[in-house]
Parts: C-alpha cells; structure tokens; sequence
C-alpha cells in the first residue's frame, strides 16, 4: 500500500481543520500540521486510522516572507524523516476540503506515474521580475495585524521598489522563474532533491515576494533531473480576488460538488454549514 503524507499549514480556523483531518483520516494517509509560532494554544486533534504528527519546530510565518518556504520545509523535513517512501507529499492549508473521497484520491495520483502536480495561476513578467528579481524589504511586517506597522511596511516596500528602478538595481536578471499556487503534491524524489539544495534555496529565495510560489517548480526545473511537472487545473479549485483567495459559502455549494477538482480552497467556520456538507460530500463522492 503507497502511503501520501499531507502537510498542513496552519494559524487559523481550527473548526475547519478539524473537519479536515476527519475527511483525510485513512489508514493509507500520515497527517503532518505546521501551526504558526504565533499561535499560543494549540487544538486538540486526533484521528482514528491516519497517523497523525504535530510539528514541535515552529516558524513564525509572514505573509508574502520567505518564512512561508521554512514552513513548508519544516514540513518536508518532518514527513521526509518519518518515512521517505510515501507515494505523494501533499501542501495544503488547514482551510482546505477534499471534493473526493480517499478511494478516488489515491487512484487519481497512482494514475499520474510520479508526475510532480502544480496548481496552475496566471502570472504576467512584470509581476514575476517585481517578486523575483528585485529586494523586496520590510516583508516581515507588510500584512502585519498592526495597521500602522503594516502602513508603514508597505510604505517602505514601495519606496524600495522606486529606488532599485531608479538605480536600475537588481537581485537577479533570470527570466525562467516557473510558478504556480503552493499547494503542491510532489513524489518522494521531488522531496529529497528539494531538501538537498534547502540551505541554496533559503538563501535565494530571501528577498522575494510570495516566493513560496515560484521555489518547488523553479528548483525541479532547473535541477537537470528527469522531473516532469505537470500544472493541473483539477488539482485545487480556488478564486483569488483583488488580494486574497474567496471564502467559500453554502451558496457555492453546487458550483464546488459539480467541480472536477481534488480539492477546494478556502472554507471558513464563519459558513459551518458548508464545511459540514463539503466534508459529507467527500465521504460519498468517488
């Protein structure tokens, strides 16, 4: 039997990631959860046939910061040591749902003959060289809770944007950055290649924007190995708006069960009626 781990990123709504992990909770599925370092109490979760780890190093994730790529690794690391022959490593968040049940899931990915599974985002070269090539500062505090701190974050982003355009300063001049949504599901290779260039890639990745986007399919490709990456439309379903990806509600309910998609995101206990029915849905749909 070809184990998946699933790593699970996590600050909030934890009525959501209980229902999660109740929809993922097979004896062929290892559960992994990063929870933010800012969160102070931690839920009370538990499975009855995953097998399920609580990371105890945590990283304090910033928005758009490449504290986002030392979660995921953290993640990787964690799952990579506890059994380096899962089939597939999943990312998620803690406010994702499955639209398919476990049957379905795994017969899906068994399907794929190790293709590393990226969920596909438009992305125009302006906003690709702003993300990548240029230091993007004060991202520490950009969308800090603190509305001042995070005015003046954004204030001094931008001002250091002005100034490496008027300098004609830049990090880097590549044009062959490869990106997609994080939300990944990459093979055991993938994952050990990923974790043996780690201390590279923290260090490139330092000063970009979101660049948690770009690392997983930029790295594999570029790393001369036979990875085939694949952007899949049925990978994750999700809307982004001006900023921030939708919150579904019950009134998205037949728009999600009739979707073709593994997987939908995001959910929060604000609508409770549709995390129930999504998690319903799932048990049922194969």
């Amino acid at each position: 039997m070809k184990k998946h781990a699933y790593l699970i990123i996590a600050h909030h709504e934890f009525e959501v990631l209980e229902q999660l992990i109740y929809a993922l909770d097979d004896p062929r599925n290892d559960i992994f959860i990063h929870f933010d370092a800012k969160v102070k109490t931690l839920p009370k979760l538990r499975t009855a046939q995953a097998n399920l780890y609580i990371l105890t190093d945590r990283v304090d994730v910033r928005w758009g910061h490449v504290s986002q790529i030392e979660a995921e690794y953290e993640l990787l690391t964690e799952a990579y040591r506890c059994n380096p022959q899962y089939a597939y490593f999943h990312i998620i968040s803690g406010v994702h749902l499955p639209l398919y049940e476990q049957d379905y899931i795994h017969a899906f990915f068994q399907s794929q003959n190790g293709k590393q599974l990226i969920p596909a985002m438009p992305i125009n070269n302006f906003q690709m060289d702003l993300k990548m090539n240029r230091y993007n500062l004060f991202m520490s505090y950009f969308a800090s809770v603190n509305k001042s701190t995070s005015r003046f974050a954004q204030i001094g982003w931008r001002l250091a944007q002005s100034i490496q355009r008027f300098f004609h300063i830049r990090r880097y001049n590549r044009s062959d950055y490869q990106y997609g949504a994080n939300w990944v599901s990459i093979t055991r290779e993938a994952v050990r290649y990923l974790l043996s260039i780690r201390k590279q890639v923290l260090k490139r990745y330092k000063y970009t924007l979101c660049g948690d986007e770009f690392f997983v399919p930029t790295e594999l490709s570029a790393s001369r190995l036979d990875f085939t990456i694949a952007y899949s439309d049925r990978l994750l379903k999700h809307a982004i708006g001006n900023a921030n990806a939708k919150v579904y509600t019950i009134s998205d309910y037949a728009e999600l069960v009739a979707s073709d998609c593994l997987f939908a995101r995001k959910f929060s206990a604000m609508d409770g009626e549709i995390v129930k029915k999504m998690v319903e849905h799932s048990k049922r749909n194969g």
